[in-house]
């Protein structure tokens, strides 16, 4: 496994759209606000941007714990770059280019799933 790295917690973009209140609900079940302690987030090298891929629900409570930096991994497995292009597109379109871009953006379970999860698999299936 690839050494984490810390990374400015502004500088790296996300790839999703939405945070469910469920895995927040999660996440703030173990997570202690005055040591946010998580395994590393992974990103990938997009275009010469780190792209985190999964761990947005860690990033955005590192974030409301007021940490500067996280902890992330290069991963460097085949991940269906393509996929995760059109998902940063429609961050960014959605303005979402930083963790804290996340606030205002939490839904419940039903809509993360109707209006992320099924998104990204018909995406998915478009490829």
């Amino acid at each position: 496994m690839p050494e984490p790295f810390t990374l400015p917690i502004a500088e790296p973009q996300p790839s999703q759209l939405y945070l469910s209140q469920a895995k927040l609900d999660g996440v703030l079940s173990w997570c202690d606000p005055d040591d946010p302690e998580y395994d590393p987030l992974p990103v990938i090298d997009l275009e010469g941007e780190w792209t985190l891929i999964d761990g947005h629900t860690r990033a955005f409570v590192a974030s409301l714990a007021g940490a500067d930096e996280l902890t992330v991994v290069h991963d460097r497995d085949d991940h269906p770059r393509d996929l995760y292009r059109r998902c940063v597109d429609w961050c960014r379109d959605a303005d979402v280019t930083r963790v804290a871009d996340l606030h205002g953006r939490l839904v419940s379970p039903e809509a993360y799933q109707q209006q992320w999860i099924d998104r990204c698999q018909a995406a998915a299936e478009e490829s």
